[in-house]
């Protein structure tokens, strides 16, 4: 009885991690959407040409911050992965309403190509991020207390460093609220605060030799 419980378990890890790889795909796949395009006909003039495709410059630079941002979250969620051995009814509904969260942001992605400028807008995008980190850090959080979900021999510093590095975007995130708030202009600029981030903790922050790259 305890053998199928702790295949099923296994089973279900297996179909949590298939799910989440979808979702990733298909919500950096729709990120692109939200793009103007052209109205005029093929005739249209150089100038015409030109003008719109500097139009798509703003639009352009929030879908690479959006794309970049998922991308960071899909390198914490394989990290995270890699050392679950299971799962349980909690973790699922977890990762649920993680995923839910994730695959709003093309959503808000369209919203912010279309009004860029808008500090309500902004704040609901930063929101939709911070949440995604908040359930990315309680899945970690969860699965590694008592070792519940992962191997029983794993090391401390792999958990203190992947719980760490899962809490890097809802903090930039809460940076971007405050900022749309300020200065709605320095909102884009704001988002590039993950990297000094993740450089501080590469600085002072040893990296585990189990998740070295």
């Amino acid at each position: 009885m305890t053998t199928n419980k702790s295949t099923n378990s296994t089973n279900m890890i297996t179909h949590l991690g298939r799910l989440s790889d979808t979702i990733f795909a298909l919500a950096m796949a729709l990120t692109i959407f939200g793009f103007d395009f052209p109205k005029f006909a093929e005739s249209a003039s150089n100038t015409e040409i030109n003008k719109f495709l500097i139009s798509q410059l703003e639009p352009l630079e929030n879908y690479v911050i959006t794309f970049v941002i998922l991308a960071f979250y899909w390198i914490d969620h394989i990290k995270q992965f890699s050392h679950y051995r299971k799962t349980d009814e909690i973790h699922i509904w977890l990762y649920i309403v993680y995923l839910m969260s994730l695959f709003i942001v093309p959503f808000s992605n369209v919203l912010i190509m279309y009004f860029p400028d808008n500090y309500i807008v902004q704040v609901c995008y930063s929101i939709n991020i911070f949440f995604i980190g908040l359930f990315s850090f309680m899945n970690w959080t969860y699965a590694t207390y008592k070792r519940r979900l992962v191997d029983t021999n794993l090391n401390i510093q792999t958990i203190k460093y992947i719980r760490i590095t899962s809490l890097i975007e809802p903090i930039v995130a809460l940076i971007t609220i405050i900022v749309a708030l300020i200065n709605p202009s320095l909102w884009n600029l704001s988002w590039a605060s993950i990297i000094i981030f993740y450089v501080i903790v590469e600085m002072f922050v040893k990296k585990p030799v189990d998740i070295e790259t």
